[in-house]
């Protein structure tokens, strides 16, 4: 019976089964072919993929060994989930910056959804609404306009120097005070005396979720979006009822700060910041306003939680490499000798007379890698690159620990040598200036860079002109050997602290102290 049955089947159901298994054969063969045309990289294995490759303790550094087995461009499938992992400068360059329009995408985050976080425009998708908030950051941050808040900055420098002095084992509340109390008066004309109060506490929350919901699967529910649907009160919910506490938290801290200043704006108590001149640059049209409004709500938030622990992160490698190289201290500190004498502390405009500070900010930049793997992009696109198949989706990560770490470029990379940066007694970028790769490539570049070197510069001159760092000792009084251990598997990568000993250089050095405060 089935063989007659099978014989009487008409021409139209053969067809449909013909197309059908043609379709699955066609389907399956561009399968291989994709994955025999994809980057090299380890083997992955069914289901899992290379989950079981991926790294435990330091993502940058054993990325940087996938790509010494396996070459600049590695491939790697984590749960389904394609990563492209870029080992070299040019590699990097070649996608990010010349192919910039398919590789200025983010990979979504289930986590910033349910946090709240999407005001952040350094985790949004590319596309229009980005563009504005990158546009509106840009307006008050550029290179050309961040010489107006040199005077800021020399403020928090010197109020920096009365904390250090006051009270020197307080090293981490004092470096975070330092820039909170910048952006605060910067962004929203708001003076920081102490690092107490509601408004200090407000940032610093904003901070420390945004370091930890910015990691792409930092949190389960990323790899595997069905766990989005298990009950909060279920075992392996909690990262949902801690998504409820911060997306509470994150809305009434910004709309706390973005209150006070238009309060402040409102009772003639008003200092110039982003939030004046943006509410002076509001449009006419009532729609219009509200939308710009909110728009400038989130970019005011940015300002400071995008570079908090980045900052932070940049000034506690300063303290390590100089208790660490008491020699690259001296050097400076006799520099700064040379140019200011003993009776002033240092200004902007000295620095084209300090070419060995800008060269140890720019070592610094190398040495210590902030974000040793930048910011993740996404490809829009299917792509090809040197005969390899980058699929649409794609996550590409470039790492930025490795090229700081090019041996060719930078010889004995793992010692803070600032003479690298110096040729015939002055300041000379010969190589690869650090920050061309340190904040980030393409559109997706930090666009507050360039006040952060500025930031970095006078903050490190002035530590230096009244300050003499070293190493902690021991019970015994024997200085405790340090070490450099960048090992993290956060976005962000902080050196480990320690009780260095922070003294004035001198009496006089304390009474520029105390007279320098603004």
């Amino acid at each position: 019976m089935m063989t007659f049955a099978l014989l009487h089947l008409n021409a139209w159901t053969w067809t449909v089964c013909g197309v059908a298994i043609a379709y699955f054969a066609r389907t399956y063969v561009s399968a291989r072919r994709q994955r025999a045309r994809l980057p090299p990289g380890p083997t992955p294995l069914p289901l899992i993929g290379n989950v079981l490759d991926m790294p435990r303790k330091h993502l940058a550094r054993d990325f940087a060994a996938l790509s010494e087995k396996y070459g600049n461009v590695v491939h790697l499938n984590v749960l389904g989930q394609p990563v492209i992992i870029l080992g070299s400068y040019q590699a990097a360059c070649d996608l990010l910056e010349k192919r910039s329009s398919n590789y200025s995408d983010r990979p979504s985050s289930m986590m910033v959804k349910l946090c709240g976080f999407g005001w952040l425009f350094a985790l949004m998708n590319y596309g229009q609404e980005w563009r504005q908030h990158r546009r509106a950051f840009h307006q008050q941050m550029g290179a050309d306009v961040i010489t107006q808040y040199e005077p800021i900055e020399l403020r928090t420098s010197r109020q920096l120097l009365k904390h250090l002095l006051r009270s020197p084992k307080d090293l981490e509340a004092h470096v975070k005070f330092a820039f909170a109390s910048t952006v605060m008066r910067i962004v929203y004309g708001i003076d920081l005396e102490e690092p107490q109060g509601r408004y200090f506490d407000t940032v610093e929350r904003m901070a420390s979720v945004g370091a930890e919901v910015g990691v792409p699967g930092r949190f389960p529910v990323e790899s595997l979006p069905f766990l989005r649907f298990i009950p909060a009160w279920c075992p392996g919910g909690g990262f949902k009822r801690w998504a409820v506490e911060v997306k509470r938290d994150l809305a009434q801290g910004r709309n706390y700060l973005w209150d006070s200043a238009k309060a402040a704006m409102d009772e003639g108590a008003v200092q110039d910041s982003f939030v004046t001149r943006f509410m002076d640059s509001l449009p006419t049209d009532p729609k219009e306003a509200e939308e710009a409004e909110e728009r400038y709500r989130g970019v005011t938030a940015t300002a400071y939680v995008a570079g908090a622990e980045t900052t932070n992160s940049a000034l506690q490698a300063f303290f390590l490499a100089m208790a660490m190289y008491p020699l690259v201290q001296k050097k400076a500190q006799q520099e700064l000798e040379t140019v200011l004498g003993f009776g002033r502390l240092p200004e902007f405009s000295d620095r084209p007379s300090l070419p060995y500070i800008q060269a140890i900010v720019k070592e610094l930049l190398r040495w210590h890698s902030v974000t040793p793997l930048g910011m993740p992009h996404r490809a829009v696109a299917d792509d090809e690159y040197k005969g390899y198949f980058i699929p649409e989706g794609a996550w590409v990560i470039a790492n930025i620990r490795a090229m700081a770490r090019d041996p060719v470029l930078y010889p004995d990379p793992d010692n803070f040598v600032p003479e690298r940066f110096i040729k015939d007694g002055g300041f000379e970028l010969e190589g690869r200036d650090p920050a061309e790769y340190a904040f980030g490539f393409g559109r997706r570049i930090c666009p507050g860079r360039s006040f952060a070197e500025s930031s970095l510069f006078i903050l490190c001159a002035s530590i230096l002109s009244v300050f003499d760092i070293s190493a902690p000792s021991d019970s015994t009084g024997t200085p405790i050997q340090l070490e450099h251990d960048d090992t993290t598997l956060s976005l962000v990568s902080h050196p480990e602290l320690h009780d260095y000993m922070i003294r004035p250089r001198s009496d006089r050095a304390e009474q520029l102290i105390h007279t320098g405060v603004a």
